[in-house]
C-alpha cells in the first residue's frame, strides 16, 4: 500500500505533521518533509494552516478540533445546527476550550471559549465523531448558559429535559438554577 492510500485509509481528512509521521512511520524529519513537499506540489495534501495538512475535501469540525487539542464543538455551532437558535452563525465555528481566543483561517472564524477544566474534561454528553468531538444540544445549552447569563434560546422543543437537568449538575449553582427555571418555562409552554 502506498503512502497516500495509508493516509486515506486512516479515516482522517486533517493531519498534523506528527499524525503523518505516525501513520506512515517516517524515521527522519527529512523524509517526512520531502513527502510533504511532493504531495503539496501535486495538490494531493495541502498545507492548510502552519503544521496542519488536508486533502481537498476535509471536515471543518475535524480541522477546528485540530487547532486546539483540548476542545470540542459546542455553543452556537451546535445550537444553530439543532435549530435551537435561528441566527446565522455559519461563518464562525464555536468551541469549548481551556483558553479563550479566535483564529481566522480560510474565511472562517474559529472562536474558542474557555470553560473550567472540571467542565471541559467531563465527557458527559460529548460525542466522538469522525475524528472530532461535539457537544449534544443539551450540553451546548449548558455551555452557553455557563458563559452567558440569561441567554435567549429561540426553540427548545427538541431538548431532552431530563438530559438537560443531568448535564447541568457538572456546572456551578447559577447554571443549575437557570436550567431549572428554563425547564419550568418549557413545561409551562
Amino acid at each position: 500500500m502506498n503512502n497516500i492510500s495509508k493516509l486515506i485509509n486512516s479515516g482522517k481528512t486533517i493531519f498534523t505533521k506528527n499524525d503523518i509521521r505516525k501513520i506512515l512511520d517516517f524515521s527522519t524529519n527529512f523524509a517526512l518533509d520531502k513527502f510533504l513537499q511532493r504531495t503539496s506540489e501535486n495538490w494531493i495534501l495541502i498545507n492548510l494552516y502552519y503544521w496542519i495538512y488536508w486533502f481537498k475535501k476535509y471536515n471543518i469540525y475535524e480541522f477546528a478540533c485540530k487547532l486546539k487539542k483540548t476542545s470540542y464543538i459546542s455553543f452556537e455551532t451546535v445550537l444553530q445546527r439543532e435549530w435551537i437558535v435561528f441566527q446565522d452563525y455559519s461563518s464562525t465555528i464555536f468551541l469549548a476550550s481551556d483558553d479563550t481566543f479566535e483564529k481566522e483561517v480560510h474565511w472562517k472564524i474559529f472562536k474558542f471559549n474557555k470553560l473550567k477544566s472540571s467542565i471541559l474534561l467531563n465527557p458527559l454528553w460529548i460525542e466522538y465523531r469522525e475524528n472530532y468531538m461535539i457537544a449534544s444540544k443539551e450540553r451546548a445549552v449548558c455551555d452557553r448558559i455557563y458563559l452567558s447569563k440569561n441567554y435567549y434560546f429561540d426553540n427548545l422543543e427538541s431538548i431532552n429535559l431530563e438530559k438537560l437537568e443531568e448535564i447541568s449538575q457538572i456546572y456551578n449553582k447559577r447554571v443549575i438554577l437557570e436550567i431549572k427555571k428554563l425547564i419550568k418555562n418549557v413545561k409551562q409552554g
